[in-house]
């Protein structure tokens, strides 16, 4: 699934930020020996003596080119914490994309499965004369249809988990949060809790660069006055939206592969009533046998 595996790149990006900050966290300036210094001017190829910034923390000695800026951030109280600011707007990011993605990706076959049975959303699609006129060029209907639905769902903002479950029932879905704590392993409760902050802490830091509201006291904000944020609040946050990714997958995948039974199921009698046609009225006795079968699995879908 293609939005699922660009879902996971994106992610990918989120999860390094974390790394990163992990591995710079709590740096500090740091002298180390003469002979230290003499043996690591030998290996960066630099005369003996070169001017070096040395930076220390837990986890990692850096040494840094005296001639190169070394950034305030790295030794700055909290001075990283943009990069988990960076990990939040970039998993919400991702999770945004693959949920408009899995819809592109999928309304096709849910409009030839259930037809005039499809979501309203799907039934009430509507095109502006521009939009008419750029499908001229479109000679097999399923690719006409395909860029209807395209230009119709343009990638958008989730605000809310509104749109997910609207989405959700567009793909025929059914009891969607439920599947996904049965695919994950986490409450419903526990992922739209997440989900609901990951995206709400993404609408700060994209319009407000996470300042606090007005009045809040100097104690509840950090040493450069945002709001406060943490490796753990971050990464919890971050690896539900990618469970929540990976499961989303799994469950549309597995509605969509009903659909996908149908649309068979009535190429199959599409097929054999042409056969039938071809063949003349020999065959009339089953042509009016295949008559009185059911029209097509899809009347047995839920509404």
């Amino acid at each position: 699934m293609q939005a699922l595996d660009l879902a996971v790149r994106n992610f990918a990006v989120a999860e390094h930020l974390l790394q990163l900050e992990q591995l710079f966290a709590d740096a500090a300036q740091h002298q180390p020996s003469p002979d230290y210094v003499v043996k690591l001017c030998a290996e960066m190829a630099i005369p003996p003596g070169a001017a070096l910034h040395h930076m220390k923390n837990p986890r990692t000695l850096v040494a840094i080119d005296g001639s190169v800026s070394v950034p305030s951030c790295l030794i700055a109280p909290k001075g990283l914490d943009f990069m988990l600011r960076q990990a939040v707007v970039v998993s919400c990011g991702a999770l945004e994309s693959f949920v408009w993605d899995i819809l592109r990706e999928n309304a096709l076959t849910v409009i030839k499965a259930r037809r005039r049975r499809a979501d309203d959303t799907l039934k009430n699609i509507t095109l502006t004369l521009d939009d008419y006129l750029s499908l001229e060029d479109y000679d097999d209907p399923d690719d006409r249809l395909r860029q209807i639905i395209l230009n119709r769902f343009e990638r958008g903002s989730l605000y809310d988990l509104a749109k997910i479950d609207e989405i959700m029932q567009i793909l025929t879905v059914k009891n969607f949060w439920n599947q996904m704590a049965a695919k994950t392993g986490i409450a419903d409760k526990e992922i739209k809790g997440h989900l609901t902050e990951l995206i709400q802490r993404r609408n700060k830091i994209a319009h407000r660069a996470d300042r606090p509201d007005e009045g809040t006291p100097p104690d509840q904000c950090d040493p450069h006055g945002l709001r406060p944020i943490s490796r753990a609040w971050t990464s919890s946050r971050v690896a539900t939206a990618k469970a929540f990714a990976q499961g989303a997958a799994e469950v549309v995948g597995e509605a969509i592969q009903v659909l996908e039974q149908i649309i068979a199921q009535e190429e199959e009698r599409r097929l054999a009533r042409q056969t039938i046609v071809q063949r003349g009225p020999d065959l009339s006795g089953f042509a009016a046998s295949q008559q009185e079968q059911p029209a097509s699995t899809v009347d047995s879908l839920p509404e």
